[in-house]
Parts: C-alpha cells; sequence; structure tokens
C-alpha cells in the first residue's frame, strides 16, 4: 500500500532516516520491518521555537506491508497524471531566448514531436561566463553577452532559487526535467529549493545539448532584430540581418531586451507600461541572519544558512517595500547589460558558503513615477542606472552604511561588501528618489524590528532595477499577441512570469497553446 504522510516533525538532530522510519512506524501504528520503501516528497524547517529546538517537518511517500487501515490523517497515493503533449502537423516555430521560459517552450515542443529554432542574442555558457567575469574584475562589457543576456538567462548568474507562488501542475514536470539535465535531487523535495549558479550553467548547457540532438538548431549571437508580417500574421523574423521563415514565434527575451521592446512597439505590437520595483542590495554577514532565525543553534553544521522574506504595505499610498531574491550565503554582483548603466543583482553557488547574505530591497512604482508613456519605466529605469555609472565612473556601484542610509549617523563606511568591481561611498539619498528613499528607510526600520540588527548592520548597494519588466506584451486567451496571428509573448520579459519556475510554466502553457493549435484531428 502506498500512502502520503505528512507533518512528520523531528527535532533537526535527529531526523536521519532511521528515526524518519521510526517516527512512521510509530504514526502508522505498524513495526519498521513493515516499511518497505520511504521516498521524500518535502522537507521544510520549522525554527518557530527554535529557543527550545529546530524541527524539520516532513512529507513522504511510503510503502508498508499488513497495514489494515489507513489512520486518521493519512491519504492514499493517487500518482498523478504525466504531463502529454499531442502530436501535431508539421510547422516550423522560432523561440527567441534560451532563459527558462525559452528552453522549457522548446523541450515541450519537443515532447509533441516538433523541430525548430531557438535564436539567442547571447553567446553559450562557456563563453558567456568568461565574459561575465571580466566585467566583474575589469569593469569591461559586452553588451550582448552579460549577466543578462546569453545562454540560460538572466536566472544563470542567480541563487537558482526555485520558489514560486504560482500553483500549477506544470511545475513538477519542470523539476523533473531540471533533475534529469542535471540539477541535485534534492530539489524534488526541499521546500525552499535552489540549484544554484554553478549547478544551473551545467544544467542550460545540457538542455540545449538535448535539444540539439533532437533536431533543433540552437542560434547563439543572433539577435531578434525584425518580426516580418503580411496582413497582421507571422511571415518570418530577421536576425543578425537574415530573413528566417517562421509559422510561429515565441517571444521569451528576457525583461532587459529593452531595443525588442522598441522594435515591437513600432511593428504594431500592443505594449503597455506596468509596474515594477526599484532600490537596491543590501547585504550582512551570514551570522546575523542565522542568529536570527536560529537562535542558539546557529552554525550548526545541520542546519542550511538561514534566509528570510520581509514585507510591508503601505495602503494608503499604494505602495510595498519588500525583500526580493534573497541570496543566503551569497554574492552582490553587478548585472548589467547596457553600455553606461550599472545595476545590481544577488547570486549563489550551490553550497551557500560566502559567509554573506543579500537581497534586494524595493518598493513599487508605477505611472505617478514614471508618467503613462509606453516606455516610461524604461526611462525611469535608465536614469537611474546611468546616474550610478556616471557617479561611481564605471560599474562600480554606490553604496554606504545601512546605519548611515535610515538613521543619517556614523560615516558612510562601506568596510566590505562582495560586490565587484568595486563600491563607491555615497550617499544613496542622492542617488535614489526623495520620496522612493522614504518608503524604503521606513520599510528597513520595520525590517529591523522582524530581525535584530537588519536596519543598523551592513551594507546598502545601489541600484536594483530589474526587479521584472517594465513593460507587458499584450497577448489573447489563445496566448498570441493581440491583433497578431502566430506570434506568442512569454515568461517574464513580456510581463506574464517572475522567476525561473513561473518563467518555464508559462514557456511550457504557450508551448500547449501552440501545439493546440496545430494538432492532428
Amino acid at each position: 500500500m502506498l500512502l502520503v504522510v505528512d507533518q512528520i516533525r523531528l527535532p533537526f538532530v535527529k531526523s536521519s532516516p532511521f528515526h524518519l522510519k521510526k517516527a512512521l512506524s510509530r504514526r502508522l501504528g505498524v513495526s519498521p520491518s513493515k516499511i518497505r520503501k520511504i521516498s521524500l516528497l518535502k522537507r521544510s524547517t520549522d525554527a518557530r521555537d527554535k529557543d527550545r529546538m529546530i524541527y524539520f517537518v516532513f512529507k513522504v511517500l511510503v510503502e508498508v506491508k499488513g497495514l489494515s487501515s489507513v489512520p486518521e490523517g493519512v491519504k492514499a497515493y493517487k500518482k498523478q497524471e504525466p504531463l502529454r503533449f499531442k502530436k501535431c502537423r508539421s510547422f516550423l516555430p522560432v523561440v527567441v531566448g534560451t532563459g527558462p521560459c525559452g528552453l522549457f517552450c522548446a523541450l515541450a515542443l519537443n515532447e509533441a514531436g516538433v523541430r525548430g529554432i531557438v535564436l539567442e542574442r547571447g553567446c553559450q555558457i562557456g563563453e558567456r561566463v568568461k565574459r561575465v567575469e571580466r566585467l566583474w574584475s575589469e569593469g569591461v562589457l559586452d553588451s550582448e553577452c552579460n549577466p543578462q543576456f546569453g545562454e540560460g538567462g538572466a536566472g544563470t548568474f542567480s541563487d537558482g532559487k526555485l520558489t514560486t507562488r504560482i500553483r500549477d501542475p506544470r511545475i513538477s514536470w519542470v523539476f523533473e526535467q531540471l533533475v534529469r539535465f542535471g540539477a541535485p535531487e534534492e530539489i524534488l523535495y526541499e521546500a525552499k529549493p535552489h540549484v544554484g549558479t554553478d549547478r544551473l550553467r551545467e544544467v542550460v548547457k545540457n538542455i540545449r545539448r538535448f535539444l540539439e540532438e533532437s533536431g533543433w538548431e540552437v542560434a547563439f549571437r543572433c539577435r531578434l532584430e525584425d518580426v516580418v508580417l503580411r496582413s497582421g500574421r507571422l511571415h518570418g523574423v530577421v536576425a543578425n540581418g537574415d530573413f528566417i521563415r517562421a509559422d510561429v514565434l515565441v517571444l521569451a527575451i528576457g525583461h532587459s531586451a529593452r531595443d525588442t521592446y522598441e522594435m515591437l512597439y513600432k511593428r504594431g505590437f500592443a505594449v503597455v507600461p506596468k509596474p515594477f520595483a526599484v532600490g537596491f542590495r543590501i547585504e550582512h554577514p551570514q551570522r546575523l541572519i542565522d542568529e536570527a532565525q536560529y537562535g542558539k543553534w546557529a552554525g550548526h553544521p545541520m542546519l542550511p544558512p538561514a534566509s528570510y522574506q520581509l514585507a510591508v504595505s503601505y495602503k494608503r499610498e499604494g505602495r510595498g517595500v519588500y525583500t526580493f531574491c534573497m541570496c543566503p550565503g551569497g554574492f552582490i554582483i553587478c548585472a548589467s547589460s547596457h553600455e553606461g548603466k550599472v545595476v545590481t543583482n544577488g547570486m549563489s553557488y550551490f553550497g551557500r558558503d560566502s559567509g554573506y547574505a543579500n537581497s534586494a530591497v524595493v518598493v513599487t512604482v508605477d505611472e505617478r513615477d514614471f508618467g503613462d508613456a509606453v516606455f516610461g519605466g524604461v526611462r525611469f529605469q535608465e536614469r537611474l542606472e546611468e546616474a550610478v555609472y556616471n557617479l561611481a565612473g564605471g560599474y562600480r556601484a554606490v553604496g554606504q552604511s545601512v546605519g548611515s542610509f535610515v538613521y543619517g549617523k556614523g560615516t558612510l563606511d562601506v568596510p566590505f561588501c562582495t560586490y565587484r568591481p568595486g563600491v563607491v561611498e555615497y550617499p544613496l539619498d542622492e542617488v535614489l528618489p526623495e520620496r522612493l528613499c522614504e518608503f524604503l528607510k521606513e520599510g528597513l526600520r520595520y525590517f529591523g524590528r522582524k530581525i535584530k540588527g537588519f536596519d543598523r548592520e551592513g551594507v546598502v548597494v545601489a541600484p536594483e532595477t530589474r526587479t521584472s519588466a517594465p513593460v507587458r506584451i499584450l497577448r489573447g486567451e489563445d496566448m498570441q499577441a493581440v491583433g497578431i496571428e502566430g506570434v506568442y509573448p512569454a515568461g517574464e520579459g513580456a510581463g506574464y512570469a517572475g522567476g525561473i519556475v513561473s518563467s518555464a510554466v508559462d514557456g511550457i502553457k504557450v508551448a500547449g497553446a501552440v501545439v493546440e493549435k496545430y494538432a492532428l484531428d
């Protein structure tokens, strides 16, 4: 008999497979010898009573022999139907972008027996890593191959976080494919899974190689320059000056493809501004976060580096301040993609062992801040990014101590920061709009009541501007661009996702819509 057993709480120091099996035998009322197999479905950490003990909470699939009845609160296992794709008649798709949206769209189309072309403006991951390292070490930017553009998309240089707020049956397929192509198996059961930039680089390379072996063409250093339409329908695309005929175009372009946004708008696509958020990166010693979350157990080798998620809403003003893309044991990185513009982001390796924790602290912005012009949000981002570039004299960031920013006390001193190629000490009040700084300071004071020292210890480094796309490319219920047949805006860059998993899921959804259109009767 296969059963799903949830809420098995064990002290983290006594959470081995042996202890888990004993706890299950008590819960099910059978001897341990009757338990044949245990598979983890989920493991989370409960630190609410950290002064006494921290617990791991398990959800498991267990095979049991000789059980006469199912105990209360235990469910019989129901196998989830696998994701299936219909077979299609022949057509030629072009997918633009090799981020999670583009790659998973291509994987899903491949499952339906479809072969096509993937265009990526940046370079392959090996060369991309070299180009990004040169940016960080020498301050030299390649505007087509950088932390935003290139194989794997922006998420490749991140924590590789796989948490998402969406609920969708396609998520399990995303995780299965990630493991298939090299992600650690623990992402299948950890409550807060992550891959890390080092492992994610291998995963995206393996996906690309699989697509190529399956018959797909993947073209790097190949930028989408134009979309050719005839009577409101896709005819083809122009990339690097060459025309490519296409029946289907999937726009998985990412949130930094500003030139592509403007080209689409000129071609008659319905592009509208949308709210997003801006602010800075905050960095603390990891010990501060561990002590706040784990108490006396901080630093125990069985506990992962602690994380946090903080938010406060100012409903009267219609604003929110929140932390975003938290990286335990991570680094603040230069994530610039355009000449003369500085962007910050966070990144972790799988081991999360830098000794520092960082996250974005951002405030929501909308037409009150950048007007109602279609590209008002883009111009707003650009002004902040250019201001920092000019102040810092290159791709260095500007920063100051947390306490001096929030309370105006102490020096701007930045004793240490993981950001490369370096930080110039400068008051952020003179970089970010005054009204937004007021919200950010108030938010940090509130967060300091949640995590002791959050608002006083550490550094803040600006600017964080690429939290999400500043525009949305409108699409209908059939997933096609409004008024244009054959073109499918998708993922974070089109304004329909936010993060690795939701972007991948949106790519699969778009693939499903395409398959439905071309399905064999």
